[in-house]
């Protein structure tokens, strides 16, 4: 062939026809395959989000109504607690009503015994010759919460100034200790006093006297006392007396 160095390699050359309108159809259809692809890529994207957003939203509804729920709840058990503190601040005060009108009725009481004891110890005066009488018997409040001071006045009736009076007296404190009853002797709780019997020995009167500790937890209620005469006669008395505490 002409024009060629002979030794050289040759490509080999295919004749195809020539036609413009093909390829023009071919772009056009590529084009669209992508346009359908991308839009049917945004179709499913939009739908999907759509579905999302419907499923967020009954998700919301719910929470709220939940939370709607529960601030109902709420709002039932604040009432609720309202009331019950109302009516714990009611029985508080009813209890403190009656535990009041308990100490009043108490003291009351023990005032009316001691004004029977006074009476009893009138009468006996104007029927008895002699012998051995509690003359007074008295407790008194200290600043210590538990403190109390005491005094107890044994007298000679119808003493004559030449005769001793001879014998003894016990003095016991008589509550609740734990809801049980409870005896405890003079000398346990007052540091004036170191015997059980109280040695007594006077021709008017004798002072007992001085102070005593009510123990933790005991609840006093009354004062036991009983006296035991030797001498000039033989003569005993035992009485009791409310625990009423002067101011």
């Amino acid at each position: 062939m002409p024009g060629v160095v002979k030794g050289s390699k040759q490509e080999r050359m295919v004749v195809v026809p020539y036609r413009p309108g093909r390829r023009m159809l071919f772009t056009i259809t590529l084009v669209a395959g992508v346009a359908v692809s991308a839009l049917g890529g945004f179709a499913y994207g939009y739908y999907q989000t759509l579905i999302t957003q419907q499923s967020a939203q009954a998700d919301r509804a719910e929470l709220q109504s939940e939370l709607e729920s529960l601030q109902i709840e709420n709002s039932d058990l604040n009432r609720q607690v309202a009331i019950l503190d109302r009516s714990s601040v009611m029985d508080q005060r009813a209890t403190e009503e009656v535990q009041e009108t308990i100490r009043g009725l108490r003291d009351r009481v023990g005032l009316l015994e001691q004004d029977i004891i006074y009476y009893r110890s009138v009468v006996s005066e104007e029927t008895e010759d002699t012998g051995l009488i509690i003359s007074n018997w008295d407790i008194n409040a200290t600043r210590d919460t538990n403190l109390y001071r005491y005094k107890l006045v044994m007298r000679q009736q119808d003493a004559d100034g030449d005769t001793f009076l001879t014998g003894h007296v016990n003095v016991n404190i008589i509550g609740r200790q734990n809801e049980e009853l409870t005896i405890i002797p003079l000398r346990e709780v007052s540091a004036e006093q170191d015997q059980l019997d109280i040695r007594l020995r006077f021709k008017f009167f004798q002072n007992i006297e001085g102070e005593l500790t009510i123990p933790e937890g005991f609840i006093p209620e009354r004062v036991q006392i009983a006296g035991v005469e030797t001498a000039p006669i033989e003569k005993t008395l035992d009485q009791d007396f409310s625990w009423v505490v002067a101011q």
